[in-house]
């Protein structure tokens, strides 16, 4: 009988060398994946074949002052951001400053673009309150008290804003907040389709 040969220490740490290393490669790559911040996602616009179009729902609601009445073909020639909002929502607390410079820096164009947001249940002393609390003078608010425009262009979420060209068909859809990037993206995408 012949003995059993063993392989020689040299050899085994030969042969066990690469696999250490290819281990020990495989486990940075996964601590690296799950140590990665998130990638900020970046805003695309829709592309041409995703472009919604329908007539926007025309109504009549009040602005704050109880007294003016205002309609989307008020700003007929004109694109118009239309946006749901409440005071209770952060998204919608947070996009508002956005919108109201966004109007202001396209105020000299006499065909630019329009903004009207849609407050959402809320009473004209509540919500004035809460535009002077923020700091926001110029920002055009109507009220549907009863939520009858809301359920017209069928918001479930908020905020969610439409952008209507000038010819009064709704192009596109945003939900969640509106950041001032995007309205320009939205405006220049609006340009392009006409």
């Amino acid at each position: 009988m012949q003995p059993k040969k063993s392989l020689s220490p040299a050899l085994l740490l030969f042969l066990t060398l690469p696999l250490f290393g290819i281990f020990i490669a495989l486990l940075m790559i996964f601590l690296e994946d799950r140590n990665a911040p998130a990638a900020q996602p970046t805003f695309q616009p829709a592309p041409q074949r995703n472009v919604i179009s329908f007539q926007a729902p025309d109504f009549e609601l009040p602005l704050l002052d109880g007294l003016t009445l205002v309609s989307p073909s008020d700003y007929a020639g004109r694109p118009l951001f239309l946006n749901f909002w409440a005071t209770w929502c952060a998204p919608c607390v947070r996009e508002l400053p956005a919108f109201e410079d966004f109007v202001a820096a396209h105020a000299d164009q006499e065909n630019g673009p329009a903004l009207l947001t849609i407050n959402l249940g809320e009473t004209a002393a509540e919500i004035t309150g809460f535009l002077k609390e923020i700091g926001l003078r110029n920002l055009p608010v109507a009220m549907d008290i009863n939520q009858v425009v809301k359920r017209d262009y069928g918001v479930q979420n908020l905020p969610t804003t439409f952008v209507i060209d000038g010819s009064g068909m709704v192009r596109h859809m945003k939900l969640g907040e509106m950041k001032y990037e995007e309205m320009g993206l939205y405006l220049q995408q609006l340009e392009d389709e006409s």
